[in-house]
């Protein structure tokens, strides 16, 4: 897709993603490609952390020399939940920035919000979000539709089934684990290994489909049926959409990274 769009609407992409797993994926051993395990190896060093492949599974040494057994399965099901947690820390990292122009402490000014946001806070918060945005992406048509965007977000958690409060580290993991119906107690680091996708660009290029990082997966034949069309047509953006139509193909998605505008900055500025 075009990069032109600001940001996804957070709970389309959510919600998407969701139908897409639960009608595509299959529970099935997964082999990674080189690619993707050079792309992993280099993300984890960074870290000061390991991996050793096995064929079916991995073990991760963690900075501490702990070990994590990981069954590479993992890494397929963590891929569909990138889209939603790469625009969730981009819609974070704008809080933050338009927290500063609001010259309010961000750690209050979250836990607050959560509670209670009246009418004349938001439109505060409105004001100085569309201020932020002009002078990002100048002159664009989505900056009413993405200040409210943001203000769902700060305000309204429901919104992207969001539990813990943003300003934690670890906001991210319930909404993507509860997305995947997986508990976090023995498959916590499905959401870390979602983390590493939504912060390394090279990572988040490769596991935008199946087939790109995993050899010969099999995934559910199925057609999109109407409501999954537009959900994906409201997460894009976008007022048409090529599916395929015949309902003996596979639905593939886009081979080109779908990602917002304000994502790909994101990631460019990281360098």
């Amino acid at each position: 897709m075009s990069n032109t769009q600001i940001l996804k609407d957070l709970n389309a992409v959510l919600t998407y993603a969701k139908q897409r797993f639960l009608n595509e994926f299959v529970t099935q051993e997964i082999v990674l490609n080189e690619s993707f395990k050079f792309a992993y190896q280099r993300y984890l060093a960074s870290k000061e952390c390991s991996v050793e492949y096995f064929t079916h599974t991995s073990i991760i040494t963690t900075k501490a020399g702990k070990k994590i057994y990981v069954a590479n399965q993992w890494f397929a099901i963590a891929s569909y939940m990138v889209d939603f947690c790469t625009e969730l820390l981009t819609y974070k990292y704008f809080l933050i920035k338009i927290c500063g122009l609001m010259h309010v402490n961000v750690e209050t000014y979250i836990k607050q919000k959560k509670e209670t946001l009246n009418p004349i806070e938001g439109q505060r918060f409105v004001t100085v979000a569309k201020k932020f945005l002009q002078n990002e992406f100048p002159q664009n048509p989505d900056i009413e539709k993405v200040s409210q965007y943001l203000l769902n977000f700060v305000s309204n958690y429901s919104w992207w089934s969001g539990n813990k409060t943003i300003d934690r580290a670890d906001f991210f993991v319930s909404p993507v684990l509860n997305a995947l119906n997986i508990v976090n107690v023995s498959h916590g680091y499905v959401a870390d290994i979602i983390f590493a996708f939504s912060t390394d660009i090279r990572l988040r290029k490769l596991v935008e489909n199946l087939d790109s990082f995993a050899i010969n997966p099999r995934i559910n034949k199925y057609t999109p049926d109407d409501v999954e069309t537009k959900l994906y047509q409201l997460a894009e953006g976008c007022s048409k959409i090529q599916m395929v139509c015949d309902s003996h193909a596979e639905y593939r998605p886009s081979p080109t990274i779908s990602i917002s505008a304000a994502s790909l900055n994101r990631f460019r500025s990281k360098g």
